[in-house]
Parts: C-alpha cells; structure tokens; sequence
C-alpha cells in the first residue's frame, strides 16, 4: 500500500497489486482534501478496468457542507462518474459516530446510483476487508465447544 496523499483530515493510499484505494478519513473532512483525494483516484482509475475501495470511516466525525455539497452535486454526477463505474466492490470500516455514518451512507447511495452493482460490505478491521476486497477467502477456525451432552452419558 503506497501513500499517496495525507493530511489532518484524511489519508489516501493504493494498493497495485490488488487495484485497491484505500481512503482513511479522520475528523471533519474538508473540501480540499476531499477534491485532492477523488481527483487522484479518478486519475488512477483511468489505467485499470475495475478498483476496489476501502473505506475506513473508524475516525470520521463527519463531512464539512462543502464537502458534502460537491461530493453529491459535482463529483458523483460529473467528474467521477467514469471512475465510480470500475468500482466493482467497497469494503467499509465503520465510524462509532452515528452522525458520520448516516453522513457516508448518503454519500455511498449517491454512488450506488452510478453503479448499482457495487458490491459492499461492513467490516470491524482491515485485514479481513483487505482479504474480502482481493477475493482472498481465509476460513475461520472451528472452535469445539462442549456438548452440555456428556454430562448425560457419564463422561466429564
């Protein structure tokens, strides 16, 4: 993963390998580092037939208007319509802000709209939204648990 922009506000990173942005935003995100980040991604977007996104949305307390604004009206409608059309899946690390949350999620229906076929997905750490996003399957260990049975049958 290659940083490729960083501010106080937001953090963006692509992954080559995997066609995979990673978009860490933290705070109040402005309209600068907004435009910064969408515009680059569209720019990279530009040589791949289809990008992943990961969304970590853990230290966002929300959007500025700005933001929000150009996002919805400008960016989605225009500008980024060519590369929210290669999205193919989104993988989403959720904020414990409830504000931010219904924030994004109006954001990301704005998105859908574009590409109803995204595909996407909640997930609590990186790792397995990594693991998601590149079609890794890693299957979780079995955990045997007692069977209150035994007990029953004499064994302990």
């Amino acid at each position: 993963m290659k940083t490729l922009f960083e501010a106080e506000d937001a953090i963006f990173q692509f992954d080559e390998d995997n066609t995979t942005f990673q978009f860490g935003w933290k705070g109040t995100v402005g309209l600068d580092s907004m435009q910064k980040i969408m515009r680059m991604a569209s720019e990279i977007a530009k040589e791949h037939a289809n990008v992943h996104w990961l969304v970590d949305r853990r230290a966002l307390e929300g959007y500025d208007g700005e933001c929000r604004i150009w996002i919805k009206n400008d960016f989605v409608s225009k500008e980024g319509t060519e590369m929210l059309k290669k999205i193919d899946k989104i993988a989403v690390l959720e904020s414990e802000s409830p504000m931010a949350t219904i924030s994004s999620n109006v954001l990301a229906e704005a998105i859908k709209k574009v590409n109803p076929s995204i595909e996407s997905k909640v997930f609590d750490y990186t790792q397995p939204a990594s693991n998601w996003l590149a079609g890794i399957v890693v299957e979780e260990p079995v955990v045997e648990k007692k069977s209150k049975l035994r007990k029953l049958f004499g064994k302990k």
